[in-house]
C-alpha cells in the first residue's frame, strides 16, 4: 500500500539555485543595455531611512508607506544604463529620476508578495531615501528586482 501511495504522490521539482540559472538574466541584461527595460508598478512613495542597505530597512520602509494611508500611483519603472525613472502612467509626468550611481541597495519584500524597494542617496540633502513599489501583474515581464539587481551588480562590480 505504501508503494501505491508513493507512486501517486506528486514529485516536487528539484530546487535549482538562481545563480545557476543564467538564461533567466539574459533577456534582462539585453533590455537594460538598450534602455528598454520597463515594469508596470504602483509607486508607494519614498521615506528617509537611517542605513544605506539591508532588507530589514527596505521592509520597514514599505510597511511605513503601506500603513500611512497615502495613495499609490500607477506608474512605469524604467531601468536603463544611466538610471531609474518612474513615470506616472496616467499623466506621463516624471515622478523619480534616479542616477544609478546613487543607488546603494535593492530588495524584494518578504512580507508583501509584490513589494520591492531600493535605497539611494538624495543628491541635495545627502540623506538615505528608500523608494518603494508594488509590482503589477504582468506575466511576460521578469520581476523588477531581477533587472535592478543585475544592473546594480554590473555597475558596482
Amino acid at each position: 500500500m505504501n508503494k501505491l501511495r508513493q507512486s501517486l504522490r506528486r514529485k516536487k521539482p528539484a530546487y535549482v539555485p538562481e545563480a545557476s540559472r543564467p538564461h533567466q538574466w539574459q533577456a534582462d541584461e539585453e533590455a537594460v543595455r538598450k534602455g528598454k527595460c520597463s515594469f508596470p508598478v504602483r509607486y508607494l512613495g519614498h521615506v528617509e531611512v537611517e542605513e544605506s542597505r539591508g532588507m530589514h530597512v527596505c521592509e520597514e520602509a514599505v510597511k511605513r508607506l503601506k500603513t500611512s494611508g497615502r495613495k499609490s500611483v500607477k506608474s512605469v519603472l524604467w531601468v536603463s544604463a544611466d538610471g531609474l525613472r518612474v513615470v506616472d502612467d496616467k499623466t506621463k509626468d516624471l515622478i523619480v529620476d534616479q542616477t544609478i550611481e546613487k543607488v546603494s541597495f535593492c530588495a524584494p519584500d518578504r512580507n508583501f508578495d509584490k513589494a520591492f524597494s531600493y535605497i539611494c542617496r538624495d543628491g541635495t540633502t545627502r540623506r538615505w531615501i528608500c523608494h518603494c513599489f508594488l509590482a503589477l501583474k504582468d506575466s511576460h515581464a521578469p520581476p523588477p528586482t531581477h533587472a535592478l539587481a543585475w544592473h546594480l551588480c554590473a555597475i558596482l562590480a
